[in-house]
Formats: C-alpha cells, sequence, structure tokens
C-alpha cells in the first residue's frame, strides 16, 4: 500500500507499480467583491473530484498540477478555481465556479452551481452549490459549496452556511457580515460571499485549493462502494 499526496501547483508521481488510483479534486471558486453599500454577493462553488484507475508504466514519471488558493480582492468577480490534473488529460476535477461581484445597493448576489462539466474519471461528483446572499443585500453573504470527494458530492450551501465537504473534500467558505467573504477552509472548497454595509468596499472570498491523491494496492476496505480500485 503506498500514497502519495500532491499540492503544489506542479509535480510528478514515479509509477511503482502498474495499477494506481488517481483521485482529483479541483480548487473551489472565488467569491465575488461586495462595493455596494447594503451589498452581498453570492456564494462560489466548490471543487469537483475525478476518480480513475490508471495502468502506469512503473519507472516512469507522470506529470500532475493542482489548482491553488487565490486571494479575493475587492475587484474579484466571477474567478474559477484551478483545475487538478494527472497526466495533462488523463484524470481531470474542474475548479469551481466564482460568483459575481456586486455593485449596486441593497442587491442581494446570486450563489453558483457546482458541476461536473469538463471532468474526465470513472467516477466524477460535482462541488457544492454556492448559496444566494440575504435578501435585499443585507447581511450575511451566502456560503460557500463544499468540495467533492472519493464517493459523493460536496454539500451545497445553505444562507451563510458553507456545504460540508466529502473527504477530502472541505467545507464551504462562511458568508462575510460586515465583512471579506469567508475563506474556504478546506480542499476544493468555495469561498463564502462578501457583504458591505457601509461605503467600505469588501472584498471577494479566498478559496480553497485543489488536491490529487495517487494510491496504489489500496486494501479492501477502500474499495467497497467506490467502484474504481
Amino acid at each position: 500500500m503506498g500514497l502519495a499526496i500532491g499540492t503544489a501547483a506542479s509535480g510528478s508521481h514515479v509509477a511503482k507499480v502498474r495499477w494506481n488510483r488517481v483521485l482529483c479534486v479541483g480548487a473551489g471558486g472565488l467569491s465575488g467583491a461586495a462595493t455596494g453599500s447594503v451589498a452581498n454577493t453570492g456564494g462560489a462553488a466548490g471543487g469537483a473530484s475525478a476518480l480513475s484507475r490508471r495502468s502506469l508504466t512503473p519507472g516512469t514519471s507522470y506529470a500532475w498540477a493542482v489548482g491553488q488558493s487565490v486571494a479575493g480582492t475587492v475587484t474579484t468577480s466571477a474567478v474559477a478555481g484551478g483545475d487538478t490534473t494527472f497526466n495533462a488529460t488523463d484524470v481531470v476535477a474542474k475548479g469551481g465556479a466564482g460568483s459575481a461581484l456586486v455593485s449596486a445597493a441593497s442587491t442581494q448576489g446570486t450563489g453558483v452551481a457546482g458541476s461536473t462539466t469538463g471532468c474526465v474519471g470513472t467516477q466524477v461528483f460535482a462541488g457544492g452549490n454556492g448559496a444566494n446572499g440575504a435578501a435585499a443585500g443585507a447581511s450575511p453573504g451566502g456560503g460557500g459549496g463544499a468540495g467533492a470527494g472519493y464517493t459523493a458530492v460536496g454539500g451545497n450551501a445553505s444562507a451563510g452556511t458553507g456545504g460540508t465537504g466529502n473527504f477530502p473534500g472541505g467545507n464551504g467558505g462562511t458568508g462575510g457580515s460586515s465583512s471579506a467573504g469567508g475563506t474556504g477552509p478546506g480542499v476544493g472548497s468555495g469561498a463564502g460571499g462578501a457583504h458591505a454595509n457601509n461605503t467600505t468596499d469588501r472584498a471577494g472570498g479566498t478559496n480553497g485549493a485543489g488536491q490529487i491523491r495517487i494510491d496504489w494496492n489500496p486494501p479492501s476496505g477502500l474499495c467497497m462502494g467506490m467502484g474504481v480500485c
């Protein structure tokens, strides 16, 4: 049994055995900034996951890339999380969609939905949906969608509370209250929406980075119910 976990922007894996199980989780989306008085933004979507059993050549190096965490700013709008990939296109998990900047006063921001579009894998799961901000621009911003994982989609956000992640996907970020959007705290976490209650602009939330996990000769207990071993 072996397990390699990648979190850097790029790296490589030298295959030890022929059959390897690869899980990719995309980075969560960033939430939009709130720049209007009594305005909020919706939560961003969580990163999708893609799981696949790959036949590799022992001793050969295979490149991977991981979607990274990016800090939100007062101009952030509709910024998706980066994709996580194995061997360029063999396994692909898309980053979560980002929510839009809201500049109009007393405006409710809209959360964005998770998706598997563009993912490549034997099993693919969408990240959780971001929630809408509170009505009429009141507090808080919408919670962020959670990251997807080995066995299920990421949980959807509800009001200002982030969704619940599926391992290794993390929970979504919390919607801000008179503050910047909440940071996605875990793997593939969508950022929570921002909330501005005066003339102070509030930055969009920072997303959670993705992750790649490569294991070989997994114990039978890890294979049950997953369909990929």
